[in-house]
């Protein structure tokens, strides 16, 4: 899957609970119910009960990318993300951004959270 994003966010709960999502539209705008859905990617890790190392992952494609999988970073930069999905089909997901250096800053730190500190 590839995905363009024009906004990442990041969010921390708890310090037990961590999510970055890539959207296309602004996720503080209203949502449209009726308008079909944008393209997104959402990552979430929670460290509260033993995950086995799994994170939650979620898309506008939720037959094909939606559900708890083990992820492996291939690279993350203030461009790009790239990972794969511990399964046997639709494995490789590449999202493309920009962000500047202090977003990227706290945006890696979750990132590094939800991969489990690996890069």
């Amino acid at each position: 899957m590839k995905l363009q994003a024009t906004y990442v966010s990041v969010g921390e709960f708890d310090g037990q609970y961590f999510e970055v999502s890539f959207d296309r539209e602004d996720p503080g705008a209203d949502l449209d119910l009726s308008a079909p859905m944008k393209p997104y990617l959402l990552l979430q890790r929670q460290f509260e009960d033993y995950d086995g190392g799994a994170c939650y992952i979620e898309t506008h494609e939720p037959d094909r990318y939606a559900g708890h999988f083990r992820l492996r970073l291939v690279e993350f930069a203030p461009t790009r993300l790239v990972f794969d999905i511990d399964r046997a089909t639709d494995r490789g997901v590449e999202v493309t951004f920009t962000l500047d250096p202090r977003p990227f800053q706290e945006v890696e730190r979750i990132v590094c959270l939800i991969f489990g500190g690996k890069r």
